[in-house]
């Protein structure tokens, strides 16, 4: 999810002429109880929201790991801490507790009574990335599939120059498992060749958690060439079913 999109049909037109989100956030969590409901800041409810969304279509879910992937986790309780020890003021032990980056994780395996692994990684601008590698670990361990979560947003104000450029907020999940046949699939590799991140799209001006997830959802779309922070290129393929 994300400003003014929401539903899976309003997602696949956005991957045919995709932009920067803008417009309503719309976060609807009146299915989850209040009291949970307040503990979660802006980012959660929307990593909650998709996370509950794929969630209907796994299953058991009681069992199912999950990778959350983001840069900074919940930032809006970490820079606000931040700000309290600045002036003085005392801090919260809840909201230290919330701020922390397996804190989304943590409450929603809570509030879902999920007793599977429940893994956070932070990886600066691969975060997506990091989130696939360690969920093709949990499946090589013999897990059946693996939700992955990866969720972001602008940094505020004075953090505002160690953002992402352009940013956005936003949050999606999707089911991964070994590749089978009839489903889409993919590969994902890392290459250490400075050309390849020369070759790499003049892409649109996206957050690079939606430009990954613009190539996910458009079937038509062969590939993705991303450069990563430390040298060389992560490389995204679709693969063709014979």
């Amino acid at each position: 999810m994300a400003r003014g999109l929401r539903e899976p049909a309003e997602w696949r037109r956005w991957a045919a002429a995709p932009c920067v989100p803008a417009g309503e956030l719309a976060l609807d969590l009146s299915h989850v109880p209040a009291m949970a409901r307040r503990r979660l800041g802006r980012l959660a409810k929307m990593a909650v929201l998709v996370a509950d969304d794929v969630l209907q279509h796994a299953a058991p879910r009681t069992y199912l790991p999950v990778v959350w992937a983001s840069r900074y986790g919940d930032s809006e309780k970490s820079l606000a801490l931040l700000r309290a020890q600045a002036a003085g003021e005392p801090l919260s032990p809840t909201t230290f507790g919330l701020s922390v980056h397996n804190g989304v994780g943590a409450q929603h395996s809570i509030l879902r009574g999920m007793l599977a692994n429940a893994i956070c990684v932070a990886s600066s601008g691969s975060a997506p990335e990091a989130g696939v590698v360690e969920a093709l670990a949990l499946l090589g361990d013999g897990a059946p599939e693996v939700m992955l979560v990866c969720y972001d947003e602008p940094l505020e104000n004075e953090y505002a120059q160690l953002s992402e450029s352009p940013a956005a907020e936003f949050a999606w999940a999707i089911l991964l498992m070994p590749k089978t046949v009839g489903l889409p699939t993919f590969a994902l590799s890392a290459s250490n060749d400075a050309t390849e991140a020369d070759e790499a799209d003049e892409a649109p001006a996206l957050p690079h958690g939606l430009r990954v997830l613009q190539f996910l959802l458009d079937a038509a779309r062969a590939g993705l060439i991303q450069p990563r922070p430390e040298g060389g290129a992560w490389v995204w393929e679709r693969l063709r079913h014979a």
